[in-house]
């Protein structure tokens, strides 16, 4: 590319910075990528989903930036992009809805937590406010429970509550992951380095471990009420039904009132069982079959008080925290503080009166974690925006800027673009911390729109793609292989939140269960579920659903920030002779069988849907060829349909982003 054409490349602020790495490596950036695989790739990017034929039409058709950026706000304004999105930060914060060890049992109402990051990232909640919630929603917003469905991040770990002997240990271990897992997620360090020695590469002396864990020390898990149509919560609803009853009651006494005295009127030995019916006038029975319909409608939208897992405060009284010498539990004391590499201090603890009687009131916070979250999101912290707009660069270009996205510190990779990276941060902040901000400004851009075609000087000086000439080819992730195939074949069911969906797996499935686990496999009842998006599928710790497996999914016990990708004969096996694959291509094959009578216009049709393009004229011939064989030796235009549908299932075009 002439200079005056890469002059002229650059689309935003993001392709200047990327043009001046290129130039110095003496590189020229890729040519744009065609509508069909733009399309794809921005489908795939911010819904997990396959788009639309009539999707890709409209786009081919016109193709200007005009029609582009409606496409990028039509997606972003999907509720499949919290599904998406939403599952990144899963990854992130360890999420599962059991809580793993020997017994992996249920965590109560933990996938409430699942929805509520769906939630705020289909609402663009401003990402310090994510944060607030997350850390201290009981803290910030007590008359707010979704704010403090937030705090479920505290929940939605690994942990061994059902060990009562080991309490103590269970404590130790709680905190670890607690402060583990904030210092990688929000602030990309390994801090667990630190908990036995002074860290070994990074500025994080062991006594700025303890004094970040013991910002958590005074929490304890609860359960928090949600009821969104009062800020009072649970109890002014049940007031009110209450009320109403007594209402209802009063009507009742009323008309019992009336026919009670007529009844004292009649001579004891006449009256029977159905004299107090039998006294009332048409009204009256009119009032009462009334007051009985709305006693029935009254209890039958009646529920029991919901809840979703959190942590609330144990205010002042909570233990002193330690810096552990040899082991022990005691040593040196440590007040909380945040890590002072990053200019941090202590926090200054707040007083709180005793009280003499009575529970110790839940209002009464020490406050730790309140100052945790305004120092992470304050314009002095270095590296909460950088490392969050470093995540999602990763997640649109499949490597971040910063290659390891939870370790920014020496062992970690440094930034490739580190003016980027800074300009980025800023421009997340400016925006009022707008997740989707920075998807527009990345999607619009002229880097993330290349072809995925290297030339050979990109290959050859730079072959990871560090400087970003092309774009980088990925796989489907487990979730979006499943779901694509359920997208393509007609079978998905697109309800979105709720309890997790445990769907039917076999016994060879099962085996490898840990314990007994297998046994307390309840498969939901409405088979409908068993199609919904694989988010919704029941998550274990102790156990990964095989297909998912198969396509790396990740394990649950830590933090996850980026999947691996592997490439494995039991990937070809399970996709080529699996039951799930089979029994979808069976499906989509009826379909297309019933409409398309025709052979080319079948052949056609299979390779628009699943592909997103019409089949060349040699593959046009060579599939109709291979599906009038299949006719005569299986007799069945069906079986034969179903056999195109898993071919092209397990092409690599399916299975890649290019």
């Amino acid at each position: 590319m002439t200079s005056a054409a890469t002059s002229a490349w650059p689309a935003n602020e993001i392709d200047r910075f990327i043009l001046a790495k290129l130039e110095q490596q003496k590189l020229n950036p890729a040519p744009r990528a065609d509508p069909r695989t733009l399309l794809r790739r921005l489908a795939y990017d911010l819904t997990g989903l396959p788009p639309t034929a009539a999707q890709i039409a409209a786009l081919t058709k016109d193709s200007s930036l005009q029609s582009w950026s409606r496409a990028i706000d039509e997606f972003l304004s999907s509720k499949h992009y919290g599904e998406k999105w939403g599952r990144h930060w899963l990854d992130l914060v360890r999420y599962s809805d059991t809580a793993g060890f020997e017994i992996d049992a249920y965590i109560a109402d933990a996938w409430r937590y699942r929805d509520y990051v769906i939630q705020s990232f289909n609402e663009d909640k401003p990402y310090d406010r994510f944060i607030r919630e997350q850390l201290a929603g009981d803290e910030f917003f007590p008359e707010d429970p979704v704010a403090q469905t937030g705090t479920g991040f505290f929940c939605v770990g690994p942990n061994l509550d059902l060990y009562p002997d080991q309490a103590d240990v269970n404590r130790v271990e709680t905190l670890r992951d607690y402060t583990d897992t904030a210092a990688a997620v929000f602030l990309g360090l390994t801090a667990g380095c630190a908990r036995c020695h002074d860290h070994k590469y990074d500025p994080i002396p062991q006594r700025d471990y303890y004094r970040f864990q013991a910002i958590f020390a005074p929490a304890v898990k609860t359960r928090v009420a949600l009821n969104r149509l009062t800020s009072l919560g649970y109890e002014v609803a049940e007031n009110i039904r209450e009320i109403k009853l007594q209402g209802i009651g009063e009507e009742i006494g009323a008309v019992q009132q009336r026919c009670r005295k007529l009844l004292a009127e009649r001579p004891a030995a006449s009256r029977t069982d159905d004299d107090l019916r039998s006294c009332l006038n048409p009204e009256e029975s009119d009032k009462l079959r009334s007051i009985e319909r709305r006693l029935i409608n009254m209890y039958a939208s009646y529920r029991a008080k919901p809840f979703a897992c959190g942590v609330t405060d144990v205010g002042d009284f909570s233990p002193r925290t330690f810096v552990p010498v040899r082991g022990s539990t005691t040593g040196t004391p440590v007040d909380p503080g945040f890590f002072t590499a990053l200019g941090g201090g202590d926090i200054p603890e707040k007083s709180f009166e005793r009280p003499t009687t009575g529970p110790i009131p839940l209002t009464a916070t020490t406050g730790r974690r309140h100052a945790l979250a305004n120092w992470l999101v304050s314009p002095d912290n270095p590296l909460t925006a950088r490392v969050m707009v470093n995540r999602i660069w990763q997640f649109h270009f499949g490597r971040g800027l910063v290659a390891t996205s939870n370790d920014f510190g020496s062992r970690g990779s440094a930034p490739s673009h580190p003016e980027l990276l800074d300009w980025l941060a800023a421009e997340f902040v400016r925006s009022g911390w707008s997740v989707k901000h920075i998807h527009r400004l990345i999607l619009n851009s002229a880097t993330w729109r290349q072809s995925a075609n290297p030339s050979k000087d990109a290959r050859d000086r730079d072959p990871e793609n560090l400087y970003l000439s092309h774009f980088s080819r990925r796989r489907l992730d487990s979730e979006e292989l499943r779901d694509s195939i359920l997208a393509v074949s007609g079978s998905l069911n697109r309800k979105a939140e709720g309890r997790p969906i445990v769907p039917p797996l076999s016994k060879e499935e099962l085996f490898n269960m840990i314990g007994r686990a297998a046994d307390f496999w309840i498969v939901t009842a409405d088979s409908s579920e068993y199609t919904r998006r694989s988010i919704y599928l029941f998550q274990r710790r102790t156990f990964r659903m095989p297909m998912m497996e198969v396509f790396d999914a990740p394990e649950s016990m830590i933090t996850c920030p980026r999947r691996d990708s592997s490439t494995t004969a039991p990937q070809s096996l399970t996709l080529l002779n699996g039951s799930f694959t089979l029994d979808q291509s069976r499906a989509f094959a009826a379909k297309l069988s019933g409409q398309y009578p025709d052979d080319s216009a079948l052949v056609q049709s299979t390779y628009r849907e699943i592909l997103l393009r019409d089949p060349t004229p040699q593959e046009s011939q060579q599939t109709i060829e291979f599906l009038a064989n299949q006719i005569r030796n299986t007799g069945s235009r069906q079986n034969a349909a179903t056999e195109i549908v898993r071919a092209l299932l397990n092409l690599n075009e399916f299975l890649y982003i290019d």
